[in-house]
């Protein structure tokens, strides 16, 4: 709140269950920006901080479910409106039944609204819709609270706080997002010991499927394998107990020719002798994500043309991690000082930029024939990015991709390579899709 101008008021809002059918819901995790910010765990609730002169900068209302036996007998305690002074700090704690009535007071003196619009572009669409029909035959129509079809609580709440913050003049509105992720942008040394045991964790698990692997297993037991070993208690020497409560991301397990698609989550192939497996997944601990990706024979050993294609992805990997360390694409030796990233001014596109290059350099030796004015190793064979940052979210910080990498934040290096069977490439190397990632603390 200290960096926010004075009358500034933040209304930040919980996640909410999500449902695959019916009554039938995946798992809840909690909004991140939310989290974050308030380690909060519990969906539908809301906390508006208006910024005062006092010693501790601002006045909490905390918004959330109230104590229900019966809920609870189901689905496990509440914090309740006690709780939420008690354990979070509150200033005023409200049952988040009164939210829709409180709110419009609570923002409407502030000269800055920093907040979210969940459903904008429904809203829209349900206001144009009035003003084109019923706008025509009642004009005061108009101006009575939009109410949007919606197939939950959650739902509506979430569209009348959408609303009640479109009433406000644009002036006022801020963007929450792009507040919060400048916090979250560099990782405090707390953060950093979290994302190192999520990375530690995912990597044992990383290791333990590839020994695990054999020709004829399916790509879906080779996921559940992964999930199995990411969950499962471990020394990993961080001193810390536990494994990753959840998966960070969909795993793809792509086997053979199915590595060529990027993403592929079906996961739903027998894998042959023979064939390389592409495995991009981590595991989510205490709330922070890893992102690992390894490629490996699941024969145990490469062909030719799967080791030179491999060594070519990995040599661009070295280089990139060694831009990030040292500022230079040489080798990092014991005597090298480690003052790339941040000194070097380094950002994610220009990384990315130098790892076409090298990765054009590599397939070249390899008796590629690319035009050196074209842009097939970006369009075709390398369609993405060389990283993004990684934190709470997957993909941390997106919005500030462009910006200067710095210290403390964190960022994938993530080259590969992907050749589809077409003359123009040496057969031998069709149908191989190779990514290797790992996580970096500049």
């Amino acid at each position: 709140m200290n960096s926010l101008p004075d009358g500034s008021t933040v209304v930040l809002r919980a996640g909410s269950v999500k449902y695959m059918s019916g009554n039938i819901f995946y798992r809840f995790r909690q909004a991140s920006d939310f989290w974050y910010l308030t380690g909060f765990e519990e969906p539908d609730s809301v906390v508006v901080l208006e910024k005062k002169r006092s010693p501790k900068g601002y006045h909490m209302t905390f918004f959330s479910s109230p104590r229900d036996a019966h809920k609870e007998l189901w689905e496990g305690p509440i914090t309740g409106q006690e709780g939420a002074v008690k354990h979070f700090g509150a200033d005023d704690a409200l049952e988040i039944g009164s939210l829709t009535r409180h709110l419009p007071n609570l923002i409407s003196a502030s000269s800055h609204v920093y907040a979210d619009i969940h459903n904008a572009s429904s809203l829209s669409a349900a206001q144009s819709s009035r003003k084109s029909l019923m706008g025509l035959l009642d004009p005061v129509f108009t101006h009575r609270p939009i109410h949007t079809v919606s197939n939950t609580p959650s739902e509506r709440l979430s569209f009348e706080v959408d609303s009640i913050l479109l009433r406000l003049a644009e002036r006022k509105r801020k963007n929450l997002g792009k507040e919060v992720a400048t916090l979250r942008h560099v990782k405090s040394p707390a953060e950093r010991r979290l994302m190192k045991g999520a990375a530690k964790r995912s990597a044992r698990a990383h290791t333990l499927t590839m020994q695990y692997a054999q020709p004829g297993m399916s790509e879906a037991e080779l996921e559940s394998w992964f999930q199995h070993k990411c969950a499962q208690s471990c020394d990993v020497g961080d001193g810390l107990n536990g494994g990753c409560q959840r998966l960070a991301y969909v795993p793809v397990v792509a086997s053979g020719r199915n590595a060529l698609t990027i993403h592929h989550t079906s996961n739903d192939q027998q894998i042959r002798e023979g064939e390389l497996v592409l495995i991009d997944a981590g595991g989510e601990w205490n709330g922070y994500a890893s992102d690992i990706t390894r490629t490996f024979p699941v024969s145990g050993t490469f062909t030719a043309a799967q080791k030179a294609l491999y060594q070519a992805v990995l040599n661009v990997q070295k280089k990139c991690i060694s831009i990030l360390c040292t500022g230079s694409p040489h080798p990092i030796s014991v005597s090298t000082p480690l003052n790339g990233g941040e000194a070097a001014k380094m950002t994610l596109p220009a990384l990315h930029r130098m790892s076409t290059k090298f990765l054009a350099d590599e397939l070249t030796s390899l008796g590629f024939k690319l035009d050196p004015y074209g842009r097939e190793v970006e369009e075709r064979l390398y369609p993405h990015l060389v990283g993004h940052g990684v934190g709470i979210d997957l993909h941390e910080s997106s919005g500030m991709r462009n910006d200067e990498l710095v210290e403390g934040q964190v960022v994938t290096v993530e080259p590969g390579v992907y050749v589809p069977a077409d003359k123009r490439y040496p057969e031998e190397f069709h149908n191989i899709g190779i990514r290797i990632e790992a996580c970096f603390l500049e």
